[in-house]
């Protein structure tokens, strides 16, 4: 079954927002804020929802980048689609909730060894405002990204 999901870098001058996330497929990872669409939501609707449910913070507006697909389990089936965005616009504070600790990151900071391997080949591009869509192949155990591709729009 098909996972759609969205994901949010929030962005403060040069400082990137992460989460540590606490339970889940990515237990124990940094990523950026975001989680599953919930039925008849949009990805910017549940982008702006799930900023304000992990960290507090009301996202005011938000760009859309692109999309990552992924295929899991070692399998040649298209299993996740996460929809990446960026925000400079939003108010309040980052607060931590079950969902996970928050941390600012600077840019050559990012903990990528605590991070999904396919981080590394694409955090740079939203954050440089590039779109882009990129399809990540994982291993059977899904530790290691073992084919990709990335496009830029």
């Amino acid at each position: 079954m098909l996972v759609e999901s969205a994901m949010c870098f929030l962005l403060e001058g040069e400082k990137v927002l992460l989460i540590k996330n606490s339970r889940g497929n990515s237990k124990g990872k940094w990523l950026g804020l975001g989680g599953k669409l919930d039925k008849g939501e949009t990805p910017r609707q549940a982008i702006i929802r799930e900023i304000r449910e992990e960290s507090g913070i009301e996202a005011l507006d938000v760009s859309y980048h692109g999309k990552t697909n992924f295929y899991m389990d070692g399998k040649d089936e298209l299993g996740i689609v996460v929809h990446i965005f960026t925000s400079r616009n939003f108010r309040g504070e980052p607060k931590g909730t079950e969902e996970g600790e928050l941390r600012w990151f600077n840019p050559g900071e990012f903990p990528f060894e605590q991070m999904w391997d396919d981080t590394k080949y694409w955090m740079e591009l939203p954050l440089e405002g590039k779109r882009f869509t990129a399809d990540f192949y994982y291993d059977e155990k899904n530790e290691k990204v073992t084919k990709k591709q990335i496009l830029l729009l």
